[in-house]
């Protein structure tokens, strides 16, 4: 490794010609040049985002909305995109460059370096698109609130609930939502009206919602009140105020479960005594499934000084499975075409289109322990969406992984380095 490691500080500067030669030619005569490497990702996440949202439906968890989804693949596309065409560069680099490594002496290491460090310029052009994303929904582009319409989903239509409240009903819950969680708390002002009286006829003790940072839905409580009158049907009516750090969903045509203003019908208790349970709190947040433990609201943070570790990790573990796949496939040619198989596999078996919980709920759990690129692709997710440090244990991992596998790849590089001649 030593003799490696001078041979890469002695020719930096022809590794750095390499670089800028490669970044060159890859849009040469082209009129939008690097705009291309913005385009490409935006492509990509159309197509997937049809495939795998619209038709299959892949979601995350409840708790996110559309935007999200498309930000967490474009994010996963992006990073992957960049390290399978190293790969499949990396892979034929001896080859594609046989005139100079049989004429002269020639540095062949640099060869997997400056094409891993050709693509990973060209996806730090993509980065910030979806930096630029990030932003304008989190700060520019507010979540949207509505009041979640009691019923079900029956033939592709929303069958509301009309089942009146009786004043000896159990505390009822009127569940508010956003359309995506926000990195801030959103304050929804009520407006309360109707026939019925509040305090008489019912309870509500709150006149504004809180949905806390991270959190999409909340509810507050309407308890109904008994008393020995039999006074008509009365209604209660909610209307959600102007919210603050949020706008009002206006439902389109056919979306009968959400609303900005909702109206109940509150009917007399029967003759019999019933014992009322006592009101709740005006506010109940809700308790989450396991599965939608990890969501985060779309931020920027600090951690974005967190991005320099993971290109350097990337780096050196794309290098290092270059030199060891570009050696052998001067021993066996068949392995390019081997790779290009296994980068499919291997994507499919990254949680880039669908979330890793889903993996381990079938029972391969054990898949995400070994992948490195689920874990790398988790880092960049939580730096770039989510305004979170890198999880520890996965950097830690990521580190060690990388360390292992450009170390052995080099090794067996500059040990099969004298032989490159003979086999090209």
């Amino acid at each position: 490794m030593t003799g490696l490691t001078r041979s890469l500080l002695q020719h930096r500067g022809l590794l750095r010609d390499f670089v800028v030669r490669d970044l060159k030619a890859r849009y040469v005569g082209s009129a939008m040049g690097f705009f291309w490497s913005v385009i490409f990702p935006i492509v990509n996440l159309g197509v997937y985002m049809f495939v795998f949202r619209l038709v299959l439906n892949a979601r995350w968890s409840d708790r996110q909305g559309a935007y999200e989804v498309a930000l967490i693949m474009l994010a996963g596309i992006v990073v992957w995109a960049s390290f399978a065409e190293t790969l499949s560069r990396t892979t034929n680099c001896l080859v594609d460059n046989a005139n100079l490594i049989k004429k002269v002496v020639f540095p062949a290491e640099i060869l997997p370096w400056y094409l891993t460090t050709s693509s990973m310029i060209n996806m730090t052009i993509g980065l910030p698109v979806v930096l630029g994303c990030v932003a304008v929904f989190a700060f520019v582009m507010p979540s949207k609130t509505f009041i979640n319409v009691p019923g079900h989903a029956e033939a592709g239509a929303w069958v509301v609930d009309e089942t009146p409240i009786a004043e000896n009903h159990v505390p009822y819950r009127v569940r508010l939502q956003l359309t995506r969680g926000m990195w801030r708390d959103v304050i929804i002002p009520l407006r309360v009206s109707g026939s019925a009286t509040r305090g008489e006829d019912y309870l509500l003790t709150v006149d504004e919602a809180v949905i806390l940072s991270g959190d999409n839905t909340v509810s507050i409580v309407i308890t109904p009140l008994r008393d020995e009158l039999q006074e008509e049907d009365e209604t209660i009516i909610i209307e959600l105020g102007p919210p603050e750090g949020a706008e009002l969903y206006v439902p389109a045509e056919g979306e009968g479960w959400a609303a900005s203003r909702w109206e109940w019908t509150l009917k007399d208790a029967p003759p019999a005594p019933t014992l009322v349970p006592e009101s709740v709190q005006g506010l109940v947040h809700p308790q989450y499934a396991p599965a939608d433990s990890s969501y985060h609201p779309l931020t920027l943070g600090l951690p974005l000084l967190a991005l320099p570790l993971l290109f350097c990790l990337q780096a050196f573990f794309t290098v290092g499975l270059g030199y060891i796949l570009s050696t052998l496939n001067l021993f066996l040619r068949d392995t390019f075409h081997l790779v290009g198989v296994g980068t499919t596999v291997w994507m499919f078996a990254t949680p880039i289109f669908y979330p890793g919980f889903m993996v381990e709920n079938k029972g391969f759990g054990w898949m995400l322990q070994i992948n490195p690129m689920h874990w790398l692709i988790e880092c960049y997710r939580s730096v770039l969406l989510f305004g979170l440090w890198p999880d520890p244990l996965l950097l830690l991992r990521l580190a060690l992984v990388a360390a292992g596998v450009f170390i052995l790849g080099g090794r067996f590089f500059m040990s099969h380095k004298s032989k490159f001649p003979d086999l090209l």
